[in-house]
């Protein structure tokens, strides 16, 4: 009898454990967006991004330069100098006191409708990616009073709507907020110097933009989520701390009151010691996000290792062991030594980190971009002394198909891990 009971006893325990794995099975399964109807939002269950009860992966690729240009990326130059850099908005305002508002708006319009286009979509859901990450600045949306423009989402509802169409995700990233998070070009605008943390007009400006935006995706599943400030260093060679951490929750707070389905994604300037315990603000479904730059010899193997072996201590014993939370790299290149982007891409692999490499493309002949353009030269460049003319027909000549060209190696190794 006592037999009987043990019996008993060990195919419940059996069937119990079956049960279990067979849900972990499910769950780790890998979801795949291009082959389902999305029936919920990506969210994060401990240190993975669930869909659908399964695990998901992103992988993908950052949208650089097109609502905000970078004049080491792009055709653009506030003195002419090919090594210097300033924010866009640095020269609209040049543009304008030389051409006026509605010609310079003309012209950036003219340069949007062609650096990106329907058909860059298709090329990086061909690759096999399944991200794409945005940047954009608040004068895209709103005014420096704040006012929502008319046409606030004509070109982020365009770009969701056809990361729909050929299934893909998409991440919103604020690289420019109100007074910028960090002084760099990267961010509209170099001329303050950094002027977005202490300054509470700039501050409340910035939490009611990502109010506005995030009431105006909450329902929209494709919207990966919301990278709420790029690279918020405060200043130049700055660094996260309770300052950041601090409007990180304001920002949350505000956006879920609107929003409580996306996930939030919460960067560092630069490692995970810059980063606080989520548990310490309350913070739920949030992605801690790194930008991967190994500017020390970044081609060579064993340099690319140390850094690696780095980030990993760093990373994984605070992330994904003592905080639980999911890894996300927004942003990196591993430069132009194919063994040090095999070698990156196989530890995103290994430890399931989801990514987007920076950046599709660019006026650039190197690995920073998938499809390569003419690098910048005097002539090819607008800046506030080129004539008008010109200016549009360089802008014209922005489109992938026409100027620019695959950069066939390095999407060669990218679609080994897709």
């Amino acid at each position: 009898m006592h037999y009987k009971k043990q019996l008993a006893w060990l195919l419940c325990l059996c069937i119990i454990v079956g049960i279990l794995l067979s849900g972990c099975t499910a769950k780790r399964e890998n979801f795949d967006v291009k082959t389902a109807t999305l029936k919920g939002f990506i969210h994060a269950e401990g240190k993975h991004l669930v869909l659908d009860e399964k695990s998901i992966v992103l992988k993908g690729v950052n949208a650089g330069g097109w609502l905000l240009t970078e004049d080491w990326l792009t055709p653009t130059s506030l003195d002419g100098e090919l090594g210097s850099e300033h924010g866009q908005y640095e020269l609209e305002a040049a543009l304008t006191a030389v051409h006026g508002r509605t010609k310079t708006k003309a012209l950036f319009e003219t340069y949007r409708d062609n650096w990106w286009t329907e058909k860059d979509f298709k090329n990086i859901s061909d690759i096999g990616f399944n991200l794409i990450r945005l940047p954009f600045g608040w004068r895209d949306i709103t005014d420096a009073e704040g006012n929502v423009k008319k046409d606030a989402f004509s070109r982020l509802d365009w770009f969701v709507k056809n990361c729909e169409k050929y299934h893909l995700f998409v991440i919103l990233d604020l690289h420019g907020a109100y007074g910028s998070q960090n002084g760099r070009h990267h961010s509209g605008d170099t001329a303050t110097g950094g002027d977005l943390f202490g300054n509470k007009q700039n501050e409340a400006l910035t939490v009611a933009l990502w109010k506005t935006v995030a009431a105006h995706f909450k329902d929209n599943r494709f919207v990966a989520g919301y990278d709420l400030l790029n690279e918020p260093e405060g200043k130049p060679d700055g660094l996260t701390a309770e300052t950041q951490w601090d409007f990180y929750d304001a920002l949350y707070r505000q956006i879920r009151t609107v929003d409580t389905n996306h996930l939030l994604f919460l960067e560092s300037c630069w490692d995970a010691d810059h980063m606080p315990d989520p548990h310490d603000y309350g913070w739920e479904n949030v992605v801690y996000e790194y930008h991967y730059y190994n500017w020390d010899n970044g081609n060579d193997l064993k340099s690319m290792k140390s850094y690696f072996r780095y980030k990993a201590k760093l990373e994984f014993t605070r992330n994904t062991l003592k905080y639980q939370v999911p890894v996300f790299v927004g942003e990196f290149t591993f430069f132009d030594n194919p063994d040090c982007w095999r070698y990156g891409l196989e530890f995103f692999e290994k430890h399931e980190m989801s990514w987007a490499m920076w950046t599709y493309k660019g006026q650039v002949q190197s690995n920073w971009v998938l499809y390569k353009g003419a690098e910048r030269t005097a002539e090819n460049i607008v800046t506030p002394q080129t004539d008008y003319q010109k200016a549009e027909h360089i802008f014209v000549g922005v489109q992938t198909d026409t100027s620019f060209h695959e950069n066939t190696a390095l999407i060669g190794i990218i679609k080994e891990y897709l």
